[in-house]
């Protein structure tokens, strides 16, 4: 009786583990608010992550990606928590999202999407063979 008991809890507990992978690839959508939570640049396959720094006394700076816009809302202190909202649409190709349109359009990389973490690495033709990293936090 104690090995048929054993072998149900250890079955329960296989599944449990499973059903969690589950969630997670169901949760991994970019719809939603996404904050800051690191910044830097990778160079030479080596990301460079810093802390993302917020204004003090404001709320965090975040990401608001519905279906078809990506707002981008950072708070400043200008004699009051002041914020600058960029919208814009977005296309996403496989793992390629192109923010924007036109000669104001830019493209990131998603090199991390899951239940919790939205992890871009996004290029720039200014800076070229520098890629800029930006780590967000699901928020909602």
């Amino acid at each position: 009786m104690k090995k048929v008991i054993l072998l149900f809890v250890a079955i329960v507990s296989l599944s449990s583990i499973t059903s969690c992978s589950d969630d997670d690839e169901a949760a991994a959508s970019l719809v939603g608010k996404w904050e800051y939570s690191q910044s830097g640049i990778a160079a030479n396959g080596q990301d460079v992550l810093f802390p993302y720094e917020h204004t003090e006394g404001c709320t965090k700076d975040f990401v608001q990606i519905t279906t078809t816009s990506y707002a981008d809302h950072e708070f400043f202190n200008d004699g009051g928590c002041d914020v600058d909202v960029e919208t814009a649409t977005y296309t996403r190709s496989g793992n390629t999202l192109t923010i924007g349109t036109g000669a104001d359009s830019y493209t990131a990389q998603i090199v991390t999407l899951n239940g919790n973490t939205l992890k871009l690495n996004v290029s720039s033709e200014d800076l070229p063979g520098i890629t800029a990293v930006l780590v967000l936090t699901r928020v909602n």
